[in-house]
């Protein structure tokens, strides 16, 4: 992969945990070669053990598969393996090793999934498969704020569902099983471009931001086109939309999808606090006066945020709440209607854990003080959560929450066409209405309240109060939200529990159902709470509060079923009973049986229904135990049977090898006697190998006696061996100095060696009188053939062993000596032996000039 090759234009980042390895073969089986963007993989992996992830993975797959060790260039069509133990980065193209973070996992999905949001925008698909956990749910929000594309597999499918799971449903673009995710990766990339057109770009993109534009007075026209036209293409690969203007036609027939469209083009993420100061005008402004006026009320405040999505803005508005209201808060009944027709979504607010940058907006001191560190993100602490009721509606149809004194529903209705638009408006009215309570809507919707039920706040934040309730609500709504009494058209909705002794109801429940063990509600058509006893507050986890929502102050019970129930009941005037609901997040596992019976008290202006609910969670356990006890005793009735069939099988065979044994036994006493015989030969066998045992007892004596002598030897040697190395360093020393001394001597000095006196070795001095360059080697009487004189004077000290002087002798210098051209030398032959015999003769020539005859 050279540095020559450009820079993809899209990437693909996919994170995986539990399960993973599987997934990832299944999808990496599904690309082709010519897939067109690089794919990073970030599998967490045991760092104990060596990976061979690369490995496995590249026999799922014909795309070449890259282990990133240092750093890697990003290449289309090809794998990036991230090493186990590791963090990465995607910067400038290319997939680098990190150095440590923290304490996220190695390698941290959200820092990869983070840097790559950076560095490709809303090029960049991420995804997320199987995993326990929740890494890749914080980068999953980097990326859909940079614009990107976030696809998570199926939580269904998937072996381990908490990854995905963990993403914030409102980032989540795709959820697709993992044997149609490469299809989708291939039609997400091939649809990435300019999306095809019969006319020209612009007059295509014109007539589509139009028709956005007359639904949600957002002006697009100073978006860029590249961004406007991505965006418009992934809601194209969305509805099936093979060009701009057959999408522009889908748009005008499905008024749905603008809300969609333009929640793509916003790129608008839920997160807390979202438009910081209209959140600080409701603090400061409108908080204060509802407060103000429920102090002598009861201290209760009730809310209710319509279209809640994952919950970061109910608990937005509760924090306000708890801020405003400081030490006082344990004295305020607060409540929180939070709903939302998604019931993913819901279910991911009542966990309320966060990832840390989706609580980018809120101040350091509201997060220590309100959230708790969890699992690499924040939860909202325990006093605040259940203050928040969770549930799933959709508003369009749902029930209205009676004596609200503030609606959230910010971004929601630019879904709705206008007709709903002012039916949900009429819903909150009549839920204001009561308490002349607050509207607060979203920068982004456009629908204007009527002034007849609305009076303007304030007109940047979009808040508005509620002077008066809508006329002919029942007209807007089912009939099923109203009693009888008041479906006709202007007459408004009766009280709860009109009609009805609420004093002689309540003395009754005092006297009589608050000892009963069995929990009893009182509801009303609306599904709105009459009365209610302590075992049913307790089963459910709510509060005695006359009016209030049944369906939603019951925490823990299924939604659907209870209201289908409800429903069954009154429509068919029969008792309606629910076996062994399971009441969820009661900490223990628990169960009660709910019976509706629907009552019409002869005085009472609405029908009513009495819901009973019995524990039933000792007999679910009790029925659970013995059916298992029944399976079991089933299986074991069965093992007998079969141990019976393999016992009298057993017995025969028993039988059979009893005749057997008997002729085997009478073999064994024969072969007894033969044993005996050779146990003998054995023992007189044995008395011989002691004998030979002494004797090698004996020998390995001696053995050790010699070796302790080698011993001795041995260590005698090595002293003897240190010696001769200390000596032989000595005489190296001495050579080495002998050496330098012979080379600075004044006189000639002449080695030979051997019988055959070859010339071995001469110093410097001796080049000036002889002529010696080519001598080494050669005989000295090859060398000096046309000296007689010398020649015998040598030989003669060899032969003789006694030392030879030459008499005065005069030598010409060899040229560019510095002595002039001729001296007086006289010569000296020493002969030099080893172990009495000749070995050599040394050489001397001494320069006896201006020396008298005597003295030289």
């Amino acid at each position: 992969m050279t540095d020559g090759v450009s820079k993809p234009e899209h990437l693909v980042v996919v994170g995986s945990s539990a399960g993973g390895i599987e997934a990832l073969g299944t999808l990496l089986g599904g690309l082709q070669p010519s897939f067109p963007a690089p794919v990073i993989l970030a599998q967490h992996l045991d760092p104990r053990h060596q990976s061979h992830l690369q490995t496995v993975l590249q026999r799922k797959t014909e795309m070449p598969v890259v282990l990133v060790t240092e750093s890697e260039k990003l290449q289309a069509g090809a794998v990036y393996v991230v090493p186990a133990n590791r963090h990465v980065v995607v910067e400038d193209g290319r997939v680098m090793v990190e150095s440590e973070h923290g304490d996220r996992p190695r390698p941290s999905v959200d820092l990869l999934l983070s840097t790559a949001a950076r560095a490709y925008g809303d090029r960049l698909i991420a995804v997320i498969l199987t995993g326990s956990g929740s890494d890749g749910s914080a980068g999953a929000v980097d990326v859909k704020h940079a614009g990107g594309i976030i696809v998570i597999q199926n939580p269904r499918t998937a072996r381990y569902p908490s990854m995905p799971l963990a993403l914030p449903p409102t980032v989540v673009d795709h959820i697709v099983d993992i044997e149609r995710m490469a299809a989708l990766l291939k039609d997400l990339l091939d649809d990435a471009g300019v999306p095809r057109v019969r006319e020209s770009v612009e007059t295509a993109v014109s007539k589509v931001i139009g028709i956005v534009s007359q639904q949600s007075a957002i002006d697009f026209r100073n978006y860029k086109s590249t961004t406007l036209l991505r965006r418009i293409a992934r809601r194209m690969t969305a509805v099936r939309a093979p060009t701009v203007e057959d999408y522009a036609l889908y748009l005008e027939a499905q008024p749905d999808e603008v809300g969609q469209l333009t929640s793509d083009l916003l790129i608008n993420v839920t997160e807390f606090f979202r438009d910081r100061d209209a959140f600080l005008f409701l603090r400061n402004s409108v908080l204060p006066e509802i407060v103000e006026r429920a102090r002598n009320d009861g201290r209760q405040l009730r809310f209710w945020s319509a279209g809640c999505s994952t919950g970061e803005e109910a608990y937005s508005l509760v924090i306000c709440v708890a801020d405003l209201l400081g030490t006082e808060l344990a004295q305020w009944n607060v409540r929180v209607f939070a709903t939302d027709v998604d019931e993913e979504a819901v279910a991911f607010a009542r966990r309320g854990l966060y990832p840390p940058n989706v609580l980018s907006a809120v101040p350091d001191t509201q997060r220590n003080q309100f959230f708790e560190k969890a699992d690499h993100g924040f939860r909202i602490s325990k006093a605040l959560r259940q203050m928040v009721i969770f549930g799933s509606q959709d508003i369009g149809h749902g029930i209205p929450f009676p004596r609200i004194d503030l609606v959230l529903c910010r971004n929601l209705l630019i879904y709705f066409k206008a007709e709903r638009q002012n039916e949900v408006l009429d819903v909150f009215a009549y839920s204001l209405a009561p308490t002349h309570g607050y509207l607060f809507l979203g920068k982004a919707e456009t629908v204007r309240p009527s002034k007849a039920a609305f009076e303007e706040v304030n007109r940047r934040y979009k808040v508005y109060r509620c002077v008066s309730a809508p006329a002919g609500l029942a007209a807007v709504r089912p009939k099923a939200i109203l009693p009888r009494a008041a479906a006709v058209e202007g007459e408004p909705p009766p009280a709860v529990g009109e009609g009805l002794d609420l004093s002689a109801l309540r003395r009754f429940n005092d006297l009589v159902l608050r000892s009963m063990p069995v929990g009893l509600v009182v509801i009303d058509r609306g599904y709105r709470m009459v009365t209610s006893n302590p075992a049913a507050r307790g089963f459910l986890q709510m509060r005695d509060h006359v009016g209030d929502d049944f369906l939603h102050a019951a925490r823990g019970l299924p939604y659907k079923e209870v209201r289908a129930g409800i429903d069954a009941a009154f429509r068919d005037r029969v008792p309606t009973t629910l076996p062994e609901l399971n009441l969820s997040g009661a900490g223990e596992e628990r169960y009660v049986q709910l019976t509706i019976c629907r009552v019409h008290p002869e005085d009472a202006a609405a029908d009513y229904a009495v819901i009973a609910l019995v524990d039933v969670t000792e007999t679910v356990r009790g029925t659970r135990r013995l059916k298992v006890a029944q399976d079991e005793q089933r299986l074991l009735v069965e093992e007998l049977s079969q141990t019976n069939k393999r016992l009298a099988d057993l017995n025969k065979d028993l039988q059979d090898s009893n005749d057997e044994l008997q002729a085997a036994n009478e073999e064994l006493l024969l072969a007894h006697e033969e044993m005996q015989a050779t146990n003998e030969e054995f023992e007189a066998t044995n008395e011989e190998l002691q004998a030979t045992n002494e004797e090698l007892e004996t020998n390995n004596e001696e053995m050790q006696a010699t070796n302790e002598e080698l011993a001795t030897t041995n260590e005698e040697l090595s002293a003897r061996s240190t010696e001769l190395q200390e000596l032989t360093r000595t005489l190296g020393s001495e050579r080495v100095r002998l050496a330098g001394m012979v080379e600075l001597a004044p006189f000639g000095m002449m080695i030979l060696k051997g019988p055959g006196l070859l010339v071995d070795a001469f110093n410097p001095a001796a080049t000036r009188i002889l002529a010696t360059e080519d001598a080494r080697g050669r005989a000295f009487e090859e060398v000096f053939s046309t000296d007689p004189v010398l020649l015998d004077g040598v030989r003669g000290a060899f032969r003789s062993g006694s030392v030879w002087t030459s008499p005065r002798r005069a030598i010409r210098l060899r040229e560019g000596s510095s002595s002039g051209d001729e001296r007086m030398y006289r010569f000296i032959a020493v002969p030099t032996r080893m172990d009495g015999t000749p070995e050599g003769v040394v050489l001397y020539a001494a320069d006896v000039t201006g020396l008298s005859g005597d003295a030289s």
